[in-house]
């Protein structure tokens, strides 16, 4: 096995060999402060430590990043310290570590990152920590729509995969790595706890009560199995576009398929929703089991939820009405 892993706060990834280690290296993606595992060993090091890497790692640090830490060391923020550090969203603590080194070592008090002053940043703004291509879509492979220099300061309208849409300015749109950009709502717990989930929600759905029921059907040669379950919102923001993956296995613990399953349906704010009559095309016995994660999800602000809630009765209404054969 010549795979190496490596490790960003609470995001893990894997590369196949050290050849395309170092060009992730050159090219950025592996940073002086993350934990590489070699292939072979259950040793993890710093990658500034890693043999094959030396001279390939560069430091991501910024003049707007260098003046965050010295904001905060000389604010004594310890809340920011716990808060980043016991979160470790978007892989947030590597970033904390270095941002807040020395906190408590000035008593001198500049005002602080957020808050109730002119300089302050507002919650749903960000700072560049580097250059970035503003991209048409969230992938890398899309149309560059333009660029955002180091140190400056978006606004994050949402976040897809590892992607937000920020808007500059001038009101140009586009889109940054989540890498790219320091969120200012992760300096507060109070904000963390309001703006995450918005565009996080992944991290908060929950997947409860799923179970599966066998059903032959006469004149097929494979069995079918009707999935139902329920998911679980705590936040206060209503859900669509709800991406699961589900991971089957038989008795002897042996993989035997895997589905994406797109979720049809909303769910609401601090409520859940029940679905029941999910077809799988596999062969289930007693000894087979699953599991199940959520893979992707996306937000919606309360105008947004009633606005699709009621598109989605309306649709609801019409599939009921064609099976009654009934006009729409």
């Amino acid at each position: 096995m010549s795979a190496w892993r490596i490790t960003r706060g609470d995001l893990q990834f894997t590369v196949k060999d050290v050849a395309e280690l170092k060009l992730m290296a050159v090219g950025g993606k592996i940073h002086s402060g993350d934990l590489v595992q070699p292939p072979g060993t259950t040793e993890w090091l710093y990658a500034t430590e890693v043999q094959e890497l030396n001279g390939l790692i560069r430091e991501r640090v910024s003049d707007a990043a260098a003046d965050l830490d010295k904001r905060i060391r000389r604010a004594r923020t310890m809340r920011a310290v716990v808060v980043l550090l016991a979160l470790g969203v978007f892989g947030s603590a590597a970033w904390a570590i270095w941002f807040l080194r020395d906190a408590i070592e000035s008593s001198d008090a500049p005002p602080p990152l957020i808050g109730d002053h002119p300089d302050a940043l507002e919650p749903l703004e960000a700072i560049t920590v580097e250059y970035a291509t503003l991209l048409s879509k969230p992938d890398a492979r899309s149309e560059p729509v333009g660029e955002v220099q180091k140190d400056r300061i978006v606004k994050l309208i949402r976040k897809l995969g590892d992607y937000y849409e920020v808007e500059l300015e001038g009101g140009q749109t586009g889109w940054v790595g989540w890498l790219q950009v320091i969120p200012a709502y992760l300096f507060s717990q109070e904000l963390t706890d309001q703006y995450d989930p918005l565009f996080n929600p992944q991290r908060y759905l929950e997947l409860a009560n799923y179970v599966w029921s066998p059903r032959d059907e006469p004149g097929k040669p494979e069995t079918l199995t009707d999935m139902m379950f329920t998911l679980v919102n705590p936040t206060d923001y209503g859900m669509a576009d709800v991406l699961m993956h589900l991971d089957f296995f038989d008795g002897a613990n042996a993989k035997v398929g895997q589905i994406d399953y797109a979720v049809g349906r909303l769910v609401p704010p601090r409520g859940d929703l029940y679905l029941e009559g999910i077809e799988i095309d596999m062969n289930w016995t007693e000894d087979s089991r699953c599991e199940a994660k959520i893979l992707s999800a996306r937000a919606l602000l309360p105008a947004e939820f009633q606005k699709a809630r009621v598109e989605e009765e309306r649709r609801l209404k019409e599939e009921e009405a064609q099976k009654q054969g009934q006009p729409g």
